[in-house]
């Protein structure tokens, strides 16, 4: 389904500059939503479309809904060369 979802958003923004945010979290101990996207499956989905620079990494106070230790990731998508991820 997420490889669906972002030929999508590819073909619908027609590669326009995005951010894209995501939780990073263990799964094992709460079931999203939001779901657990790591560094490496949005390298994966965008890699290919995308220049992609992680601009903010950020540990959620008090974790996700209060259960478990999770990191919000801001990512900059940008349709200029396709040379993977930065900063990661």
């Amino acid at each position: 389904m997420r490889n669906r979802y972002t030929a999508h958003l590819t073909e619908i923004t027609d590669k326009a500059p995005q951010l894209l945010i995501c939780y990073e979290y263990d799964q094992k101990l709460m079931e999203g939503p939001p779901f657990s996207i790591s560094k490496e499956e949005v390298n994966q989905h965008y890699r290919d479309r995308y220049d992609l620079a992680l601009i903010s990494s950020t540990n959620i106070p008090d974790g996700l809904k209060g259960i478990c230790a999770a990191k919000e990731n801001v990512w900059l998508l940008k349709n200029d060369s396709h040379m993977g991820i930065s900063g990661a």
